[in-house]
């Protein structure tokens, strides 16, 4: 009988005829797609984290400018107000603020604790609004009532006083009631970073009768100033540095504010995103892989379609449709997971910050999620779809699953559009060239082990083994492609762990490594000059109290070096902070280093013109050695000192860090405080710190006690969450290796389960065949092990050396880790996919062979 041609029977691409289809095939639901499901919610779950979380918190940096600043710029300066004729300069550009800051102590009966103090005008805040919970504002709240102002604190201080609203505690001279508990201030972060204990806020008017801007203690005084609607900052900017008074200041703009913390943000969160790119490239692996395997074991079914009269156009809509279905789903986990994470995450990071932000900052970010991984699944599925349309009619009278065999040319597009999203990924990452670097190393590390792969398949193809076992380990190595994706998807992800861990341990280390025996365990400052001696006495009569150390401490602004102006001559603008403002600045006759860098200390009893010691930073940002000079203010006085030495800091001692040391003329005589650190020693230290405290708080109300105890345990707790951190990526990055290498062995069970059947009719017993699957699978877990280990040992090393700039030191864990992973997962991955392929008795082998 003559043939019909194709066009009488073939089914057209009809829409309506698809979505029948479709529905069909949905009605009997996508459980062979769970790997790519699971491969493609884990690589969206673990991106969208990272880009939500980055997106949301830049975002609300970056809209809380003005709020976070205090107005559209600020001017501080320290130790005196500004004048009265700057002040009407000032009035003249808009409404201005004014506000103090200043640490202290706060004082409940007979406890005690330090606390950031900020007095505050009528006219605060410019921007934003503070919250309090029992007042209406603040003036209400700072209301004369009984004899008493009021003040307002942070919950945080009622706790440590145990004090409820209502109560008096005590500033320096003044009894305060506290009025209301302070829930949110809306320029936290334009008071830097560190702050010693809770803040307390008064109005500015009782700030002198408190007494606690006496002679030597270090105030800040803020000028703010709120623009009118329209106005130019810049042109304000440049009329402000117009009339800046002889001694300098800063001058702030809202872009400035929080810079630390978008710095650190940026490079968390670029970090974060490298183990983001490892788990995308993964997850798309995997995602391929599992679409592929899909197709060929639906080869008969999609025979059967193109029996029935369909086109291979409706074959790969139908299929294309299927993916989308799937692809949906899994974006949708995928999307829901990271906004919960990063919900969490960002209630509580906005929270510490005192910002606002919504759920429209997460919009963008991602809808770029989406569209990253949209591009990557429709790379991933390229082939799968490319191997539906080129199944012919003739499979479905075949035993066994269809050959796969997609178009050259729509694996080369696939492949593009893979790497198109892990560049989409990169680039919109904070700090691009970090993640391009990270990148193109796990591009390298991935063509090392595809390479390795293809190599082991090669070299088991040429050798001839006598064994019985060595020939089924062979037969299964010998496959080029299968070697190599299996040693791909294994060795990424231990590259990956390896890195994460190696990192983790280095930063677990370098931030435990001083603080138990180093740190001291109490900070003293606004110590005045005759009360040090009478602190060193009563240290010295407590068995209790060890090393005590005490150092003058001032304030400089460096202005010229070797005769140019400081911000002309900075050879590192990463140091560029050392000229931004006021910087620590003592005296000393001997050394206070951790060590000398170059050239040596003046002798104990030089009394010539003063010289300077610089920190290695300083040194740094100027490209400085011994014999160079440096102008610099101190209290309003310009001095020029020749640099002595370059010294060394120890950043994690918790003792003082000065930019510069002089020699101690002439500061000696000039008006300054001293900063005191002591350590207790023996079974009872702690109780003897705690009585020291309460002594001070009697007999020294002006000084301020910073129990580093306190934020010891608290940095100690940092490091535990960023340690749990850094398992959770681990993790992740296992569980999306797990996935692509489950994928990969899904590929080869349906011929693993052909070549048992014939070992077996050879004579073979189910405990060679599954001995021979176990060597085959430790082969190459040992192979990925090796290679995946050393390309994360490197990572890790580059993540320590650029992101953290902290010491390798990447323990025991790191080199024993990528040995267990690989021939655990590489064995577990061989007893799924041999003995499960192995017949179990004669019944099933009499199966086996009718199907």
């Amino acid at each position: 009988m003559k043939r019909l041609p194709d066009h009488a029977y073939a089914q057209d691409l009809h829409p309506g005829t698809l979505f029948t289809l479709l529905k069909a095939e949905l009605a009997a639901g996508v459980y062979g797609l769970r790997l790519f499901v699971a491969a493609v919610a884990v690589a969206a779950g673990m991106l969208g984290t990272v880009w939500l979380l980055a997106d949301g918190l830049t975002g609300a940096l970056a809209e809380n400018g003005k709020r976070m600043l205090g107005g559209d710029l600020a001017v501080e300066v320290i130790n005196a107000p500004l004048g009265g004729e700057t002040l009407n300069e000032m009035r003249q550009l808009g409404r201005v603020s004014q506000v103090v800051e200043l640490r202290t102590s706060a004082r409940a009966e007979a406890l005690r604790a330090a606390v950031e103090l900020k007095a505050v005008d009528a006219r605060y805040p410019l921007y934003g609004a503070v919250e309090l919970d029992g007042a209406a504002d603040l003036q209400d709240a700072f209301a004369m009532r009984d004899g008493r102002p009021g003040a307002v604190v942070e919950p945080a201080l009622l706790q440590r006083l145990g004090i409820q609203v209502g109560d008096a505690i005590r500033l320096g001279r003044q009894t305060f009631t506290v009025r209301a508990a302070l829930t949110l201030e809306p320029d936290r972060l334009a008071s830097g970073g560190f702050m010693v204990g809770p803040r307390v806020m008064i109005a500015r008017d009782q700030l002198e009768s408190a007494g606690l801007t006496g002679r030597g203690t270090l105030v800040e005084y803020v000028t703010r100033l709120r623009l009118p609607e329209g106005a130019e900052v810049e042109t304000a900017a440049d009329r402000l540095n117009a009339i800046a008074p002889a001694r300098g200041w800063d001058l702030e703009r809202p872009r400035d504010v929080g810079e630390r913390v978008r710095r650190v943000a940026e490079r968390t969160t670029t970090f974060l995103g490298v183990a983001g790119l490892v788990a995308l490239a993964i997850g798309l692996s995997g995602a391929w892989t599992a679409a592929t395997v899909w197709v060929q074991r639906r080869g008969r079914t999609i025979a059967l379609y193109r029996l029935s009269g369909a086109t291979a156009g409706l074959v790969t809509a139908l299929h294309a449709a299927i993916i989308a279905v799937a692809g949906v789903l899994s974006l949708a986990l995928g999307i829901a997971i990271a906004f919960g994470v990063v919900w969490f995450l960002m209630d509580l990071i906005a929270g510490r910050l005192h910002l606002s932000w919504g759920l429209s900052d997460l919009a963008i970010p991602a809808a770029q999620v989406v569209a990253t991984l949209t591009l990557g699944l429709a790379g991933a599925s390229a082939a799968a779809l490319s191997a539906a349309a080129r199944t012919p009619p003739g499979t479905a009278m075949r035993s066994g699953e269809a050959a796969v065999s997609p178009h050259a040319r729509h694996v080369a597009l696939g492949a593009l559009g893979v790497l198109a999203a892990l560049a989409l990924a990169v680039v919109s990452l904070p700090q691009p060239y970090l993640a391009a670097t990270a990148a193109t190393g796990l591009a390298i590390a991935a063509l090392a082990l595809g390479v390795a792969g293809w190599l082991l398949a090669l070299l088991a193809t040429r050798r001839t083994p006598r064994s019985f076992l060595g020939l089924v380990a062979r037969q299964g190595l010998a496959v080029p492609g299968s070697a190599a994706t299996k040693a791909l998807a294994l060795g990424i992800g231990i590259a990956g762990i390896t890195a994460v861990i190696a990192a983790q341990n280095s930063l677990e280390g370098s931030l435990r490594a001083d603080l138990p025996s180093r740190a001291p365990d109490l900070v003293l400052i606004d110590v005045q000059p005759d009360q040090v001696e009478h602190i060193r006495e009563r240290v010295q009569s407590d068995d209790g109290l060890g090393r005590l150390e005490a150092t003058p401490f001032m304030r400089a602004r460096i202005l010229q070096v070797n005769g140019k102006p400081a911000e002309e001559v900075i050879v590192d603008e990463s140091e560029r902070w050392v000229i931004e403002g006021d910087r620590s600045f003592s005296w000393s006759p001997g050394p206070t280093c951790e060590a000398i860098m170059q050239g040596k200390w003046w002798p104990k009893d030089y009394n010539g013109p003063p010289l300077i010691s610089a920190q290695e930073d300083v040194a740094e940002a100027f490209g400085l050695s011994p014999g160079a000079t440096i102008t610099y203010s101190v209290l309003g006085r310009t001095f020029t000192s020749e640099v002595a030495n370059i010294r060394q800091e120890s950043y994690r001692s918790y003792r003082p860090d000065y930019l510069l040391v002089a020699s101690p003329q002439p500061f000696r005589e000039a008006p300054h405080s001293w900063i005191v650190t002591l350590k207790g020693v023996g079974p009872n230290a702690d109780a003897a710190v705690d009585a020291v405290m309460r002594d001070l708080g009697q007999a020294a109300p002006n000084v301020t006690s910073i129990d580093v105890r306190r934020i010891v345990g608290q940095i100690t707790a940092v490091i535990d969450g960023a340690i749990l951190g850094s398992l959770a990526v681990a993790a992740t990055l296992l569980l999306a290796g797990a996935l692509t290498l489950a994928a990969a062995v899904t590929a080869d069970v349906d011929a693993r389960r052909r070549e048992a059947l014939a070992f077996t009719l050879i004579g073979a017993s189910r405990r060679e065949i599954a001995l021979a699957r176990l060597i085959e699978a430790a082969v190459i877990g040992v192979l990925a092990a090796i290679l995946g280990g050393a390309a994360g040992l490197q990572g890790g090393r580059w993540l320590a050396d650029q992101a953290l700039r902290i010491d390798w030191e990447p323990g025991l864990l790191a080199f024993l880790l990528p040995a267990v992973l690989g021939v655990v997962a590489a064995v577990a991955a061989g007893l799924a996919g041999g003995i499960g392929a192995v017949p179990r008795g004669r019944g099933q082998l009499v199966r086996q062979l009718s199907s």
